[in-house]
């Protein structure tokens, strides 16, 4: 059995499934090298157990291995990093020490050579949407749940073949039947989240809303869908614009509101109004230059549309 192993996927559920087939029923220690020093894991997996246990480390966000372009932080290989080379030469032998990257691993770095040379790769591929059937199906077989293919490949499809999600989903489906164990279509369309278009019109009406718990719970689930941050970023511009302009047509009537901001719906109006009462004509206007600025540092790097988008759903939400 190999002691260090290096694990990559992008998803985090795949990643953690993998984790225990190593571990099994055996405790572990985790660190995340986003917030913890490289030293500090060798130090932790160089100690022997007083007990001459075999001891397991898992290694979390490792993107020393990573095709990442970050280089502000510790967890970058550095000068520093070849302690990290300097331990897969000769590594204790009662340690088990697993490192995970949510991505790709770079195959062409030296410490990426030489785990795949000396100890063990695995490198798991995005899930066909056939391999997705098939895995979902075994797992809920196991759980005795019953399911028919359509059902299953509404939940698969409406995930967007995204296993992190499907388990997601697959959670709430569980806790709504509890005991009972057949799974049905027309219940289904009820539990799981609707599509990708309405998670992101969702998005913008819990930040207008300024609930911000509602707000990170939903960023979460599409940045697991891959959304990209900007195009959220534009939508919310557009309603914040949208509020900012019917705060100042307040003596206007409701068709000419619609026609100007070109709206087709009672329904987009009324929410429209609604946010007009929790917003004054300035803090829209500043939302507004705060994201203009955040636009501008997007644009030249000096920020990333994750953290901008983050950063304005706290603003705007406190």
């Amino acid at each position: 059995m190999s002691n260090i192993y290096l694990i990559s996927s992008t998803s985090l559920h795949l990643i953690n499934e993998e984790i225990n087939k190593i571990v099994k029923d055996n405790q572990y220690t985790t660190f995340d090298l986003n917030n913890v020093l490289i030293d500090d894991v060798l130090e932790e997996a160089s100690y022997f157990s007083l007990f001459d246990d075999i001891k397991y480390i898992v290694c979390k966000n490792a993107n020393v291995f990573s095709t990442s372009k970050k280089t502000d932080s510790e967890n970058t290989f550095s000068k520093k990093d070849t302690r990290l080379l300097k331990y897969l030469e000769e590594p204790n032998p009662k340690t088990v020490l697993i490192f995970t990257v949510n991505g790709k691993v770079d195959s062409k770095k030296k410490i990426v050579k030489t785990i795949k040379d000396r100890y063990t790769l695995i490198e798991i591929p995005d899930l066909k949407p056939k391999e997705m059937f098939t895995k979902i199906n075994t797992l809920l077989k196991k759980e005795q749940y019953t399911i028919d293919s359509d059902t299953l490949y509404y939940i698969i499809n409406n995930c967007l073949n995204n296993y992190d999600l499907i388990i997601n989903e697959l959670d709430k489906i569980k806790l709504y039947y509890q005991d009972q164990k057949v799974i049905k279509y027309d219940d289904v369309i009820n539990i799981v989240s609707k599509n990708l278009e309405d998670n992101n019109f969702k998005f913008i009406e819990t930040v207008m809303n300024k609930n911000i718990k509602e707000s990170f719970k939903i960023y979460d689930d599409l940045m697991l869908q891959k959304v990209e941050p900007v195009m959220l970023i534009i939508m919310l511009t557009k309603e914040i614009r949208n509020t900012l302009l019917a705060k100042m047509m307040k003596n206007y009537s409701r068709s000419e509101i619609m026609k100007q901001l070109g709206l087709s719906y009672d329904f987009q109006l009324d929410k429209i109004l609604n946010y007009t009462k929790l917003y004054s004509k300035k803090e829209l206007e500043d939302y507004l230059l705060l994201i203009s600025d955040f636009d501008y540092k997007i644009k030249r790097g000096k920020i990333s549309n994750k953290l901008a988008l983050q950063m304005i759903i706290m603003d705007m939400c406190k």
